[in-house]
């Protein structure tokens, strides 16, 4: 990625920004993103798959079941060690159309430049292989609970995984450790919200007993 001249290291918005003004073709393949990102490819396929869940659209039902096997494949492979992600080349080759992707980055990019302030390379055991694994784990569980049907409860998991993505992508151990703790907080409030759910509708049942 290229390197932000004030901190000396790789900025994600202006990686993103880059791939979207040198990219001369009218698509944008995953295999771009990749290449452009180098060896932080987990983090980026981790933060688009969580961006599509973090911005409010109508409630469709089964809508993050979608990405949920996208999320458990990349939390496997960091799991199991690996440094870059292994995705197969039919899957490199899925294109966006760069029309689709500046739209799409006119959104997002003001809230990834605003978490870009607070974020920095930090190395410490969590930007290590062990480190990987603890997040990979992560990653799959919060995939699972992000894949349930609750109301006002995929946001908040969806953001934790953008925390996860900006910390594992820039190094930054402190990031790391938030998204953890976000991501306890985020499964918290959808058992909250389950149980919540749960004692409502039997409440009701008994009403109309």
């Amino acid at each position: 990625m290229t390197a932000d001249p004030g901190t000396g290291h790789a900025r994600i918005s202006r990686a993103l920004e880059r791939l979207c003004r040198e990219h001369e073709a009218p698509r944008i393949s995953l295999g771009d993103f990749l290449d452009a990102f180098g060896d932080h490819g987990f983090g980026l396929l981790i933060l688009v798959l969580a961006l599509f869940n973090a911005i409010p659209t109508p409630h469709i039902p089964g809508y993050s079941l979608v990405f949920a096997p996208g999320f458990i494949v990349l939390g496997v492979q960091l799991a199991m060690g690996r440094r870059t992600p292994r995705i197969p080349e039919p899957v490199r080759r899925w294109t966006l159309s760069r029309a689709s992707f500046t739209r799409f980055l006119d959104r997002v990019l003001p809230w990834i430049e605003r978490i870009e302030h607070w974020v920095t390379p930090r190395p410490s055991w969590l930007t290590e292989v062990g480190g990987d694994r603890l997040i990979g784990v992560a990653v799959i569980l919060l995939s699972m609970v992000l894949a349930l049907p609750v109301p006002f409860g995929n946001v908040p998991v969806a953001w934790a995984l953008i925390v996860l993505a900006l910390g594992h992508m820039e190094e930054d151990s402190r990031a790391l450790a938030w998204g953890l703790v976000l991501g306890i907080l985020t499964v918290a409030w959808n058992a909250a919200l389950i149980a919540g759910g749960a004692v409502a509708i039997l409440e009701l049942i008994g009403y109309f007993k």
